[in-house]
């Protein structure tokens, strides 16, 4: 009802289908109803991504979630768009919508009293942002970066 999860067509969710990189991005766009301006400094070095065409259905929300910063493409300029998007980046995307990141420091001293997985290594891309999101902690915020304080 309010406009952010739509079906394939309107008789159509697929319930059981995976989700697409483009997919889950618009669906994070419009649930933040991002529509002004994005971060200066990425604005001003965005230049789009090379496999998305202004004429593709979710160019616009690709483009905002890209200038506010949430998404990133690959080395190359894609974005693969129609690619099944997996837990790291969802994980990755919602952290940095929220304007949430992990204290490596804490997280590098303190492995044993954190919730982790037997499947993510330290040098996994994504290991700070799941950890990011696995742990509940306090924190406080410094030059727009989480200084942990504390697991609860």
């Amino acid at each position: 009802n309010n406009g952010v999860t739509y079906g394939k067509s309107k008789t159509i969710f697929a319930p059981n289908d995976a989700i697409t990189r483009a997919e889950f991005t618009t669906m994070a766009v419009r649930f933040f109803d991002v529509y002004g301006d994005g971060d200066a400094e990425i604005m001003e070095q965005f230049s789009g991504f090379n496999d998305v065409s202004s004429g593709y259905w979710a160019a616009e929300y690709i483009k905002y979630a890209a200038l506010h910063g949430w998404i990133n493409g690959y080395g190359d300029g894609s974005f693969h768009a129609e690619r099944e998007i997996n837990r790291a980046e969802v994980v990755t995307i919602v952290n940095r919508m929220l304007g949430r990141s992990a204290d490596s420091a804490y997280v590098d001293d303190h492995t044993g009293d954190l919730t982790q997985f037997n499947d993510v290594e330290p040098m996994h891309w994504a290991y700070y942002q799941i950890m990011e999101a696995a742990n509940s902690h306090s924190y406080d915020k410094s030059d727009g970066a989480e200084d942990w304080t504390r697991l609860k």
